[in-house]
C-alpha cells in the first residue's frame, strides 16, 4: 500500500512538473515533448487539469454569490460530466488542429497535435484565476496565441510567419467574442443593480406619503 501510494504522488508530481514546465519554460517543453506513445497519458493529463478547472471555477462562485447544497450537487455533477464532455471536444478539436497543421506543411501525427493541445490546458486554471478581474481573460487568449506559435515551430517544425497568420486570426476572433460577452454581462449586472435599487425606493416612498393599512 505504502509503495503505491508513493507512486500515485509520484505520478501527479510528474504532472504538476510538466504543467510547471510548459508555464515555465513553453519553448523547452515543446521541443522536447515526446511525440508518440499514445493518447492515455495527455488524455489524463488533460482530464485532471480539467478537475482542477472545475474546482476553481466553483470556489469563484461560491466566493462572489455563495452556494448551498445545490451548489455542491451541481458541483459532483460537474466533477463527472465536464471531464467527459472535454475528452470528446478535446478529441475534436486536436483534429481540426491537425489538419491546420498539416495544410500548413506538418509531417506530424494526429497524436503531436493531441499531446500540443491537451498539455496546453496547463495555462487554464492560471487564466480562470486572471479572468475573476473583468478583460483580463484576454491576457489568457493571447498566452495560448503565443504557445500555438510555439508548438508551431518546435513541434511541428513549421516556420513561425504562417502560424502568426493563421492562429492569429483565431486570436482576435476569440478576443472580440470574449470582449463582447464580457461588456454584455458588465451591463446586464449593472441594470439588475439599478433595477434593485428602484425597487428598494418603493417602500420608502409609501412610508413617506402615506401610512401603511394593517
Amino acid at each position: 500500500m505504502k509503495l503505491n501510494t508513493a507512486a500515485v504522488k509520484s505520478y501527479f508530481k510528474g504532472l504538476t512538473d510538466q504543467a510547471i514546465k510548459l508555464i515555465i519554460n513553453p519553448v523547452e517543453f515543446f521541443r522536447t515533448m515526446p511525440k508518440s506513445g499514445g493518447l492515455i497519458e495527455p488524455m489524463f493529463f488533460l482530464v485532471v487539469t480539467v478537475l482542477v478547472d472545475v474546482v476553481l471555477v466553483f470556489v469563484e462562485s461560491f466566493v462572489s454569490h455563495g452556494a448551498g447544497m445545490y451548489g455542491l450537487g451541481m458541483l459532483g455533477i460537474s466533477l463527472f460530466i465536464v471531464p467527459i464532455i472535454a475528452v470528446i471536444l478535446s478529441l475534436f478539436v486536436a483534429g481540426i488542429f491537425y489538419v491546420v497543421w498539416s495544410f500548413m506543411g506538418s509531417g506530424e501525427s494526429y497524436e503531436a497535435s493531441f499531446r500540443c493541445l491537451a498539455y496546453m490546458q496547463s495555462i487554464v486554471p492560471v487564466t480562470i484565476l486572471i479572468s475573476v478581474v473583468p478583460y483580463l481573460g484576454l491576457l489568457g487568449i493571447a498566452w495560448w496565441f503565443f504557445l500555438m506559435v510555439i508548438a508551431t515551430r518546435e513541434t511541428h517544425n513549421l516556420p513561425v510567419k504562417p502560424a502568426l497568420l493563421v492562429f492569429g486570426v483565431i486570436a482576435v476572433l476569440a478576443s472580440l467574442v470574449y470582449f463582447s460577452s464580457v461588456t454584455s454581462g458588465i451591463r446586464d449586472k449593472e441594470r439588475l443593480q439599478e433595477i434593485a435599487k428602484e425597487l428598494q425606493k418603493v417602500p420608502g416612498q409609501r412610508d413617506s406619503g402615506e401610512p401603511r393599512r394593517r
